[in-house]
């Protein structure tokens, strides 16, 4: 990111799953190997959204550690319910994360670490920032235990907390802007957002405090080879430029 706040666009990227890293002080007890965590990231989403001149905030560990995504109190549903909270214990398919699961004390230091300070940066943004987008991808196919389990899922996801996180007429710039380049655009489903448009975003900017803000996931059967998980590096460019226009054409529209 430039060093200069005035040569920056008043939007914010945020990026919170592209990373499967895991964290130096946590790695002897993680049963999962580097393959595996792969397949719990939302795929080269740092390259594809990764543009000049905006406010960029990216998590740098994997959320099966800690969730950016999710409130950092959201511990006990996960472990009662293996629903996805800040830090999780089982994965969505049924593997154990941990040989032995960390201490209380642990998770609470993981979340001071590595959540908190991913809040703090956006924060210290949005004095600046006149809209946030949250950039993830989605897998193909609805996996297990989703309300789309089975289902072909569309091109893109637009999801805006059912219009709490920004207005209709936001929302439809995005939805008009891929439909108009010949991809399937779903919105609010199978992913509405969660805690980072909850967090930070509401449909009319309160300076200081909250910005408009949607999330985006795209398809990753788009471009990242089935088989291995590898990029297609031709649709992961394709995608870049697009994103690049795609921030572009918001700002001037707004």
């Amino acid at each position: 990111m430039p060093a200069s706040d005035a040569a920056l666009r008043p939007i914010i990227i945020s990026i919170p799953h592209a990373s499967s890293r895991i964290p130096e002080e946590i790695a002897h007890l993680v049963l999962l190997s580097p393959n595996q965590m792969k397949e719990y990231t939302d795929l080269y989403t740092d390259r594809i959204f990764t543009i000049d001149r905006v406010y960029t905030v990216k998590a740098a560990f994997s959320r099966v550690i800690v969730d950016v995504n999710r409130a950092p109190d959201d511990i006990s549903k996960e472990y009662g319910e293996a629903a996805e909270g800040v830090t999780v214990h089982t994965t969505w398919d049924g593997k154990s994360v941990y040989s032995q699961e960390p201490t209380e004390k642990q998770i609470e230091d993981l979340i001071a670490k590595y959540h908190t300070p991913y809040h703090d940066q956006i924060d210290d943004f949005i004095a600046s920032a006149q809209f946030l987008i949250d950039c993830h991808s989605f897998l193909p196919i609805g996996p297990r235990l989703k309300a789309d389990s089975g289902v072909p899922r569309p091109d893109i996801n637009l999801g805006n907390m059912n219009y709490s996180s920004c207005s209709r007429t936001h929302t439809m710039f995005f939805r008009d802007f891929f439909q108009n380049r010949g991809y399937s655009v779903s919105i609010n489903f199978p992913y509405t957002g969660k805690y980072i448009l909850g967090h930070h975003c509401h449909r009319r900017r309160i300076p200081t405090f909250l910005v408009p803000g949607i999330q985006i996931e795209i398809n990753q059967g788009l471009y990242v080879k089935a088989d291995s998980l590898e990029p297609i590096p031709a649709r992961v460019d394709e995608f870049h430029e697009l994103f690049e226009r795609l921030v572009d054409e918001f700002i001037k529209s707004f």
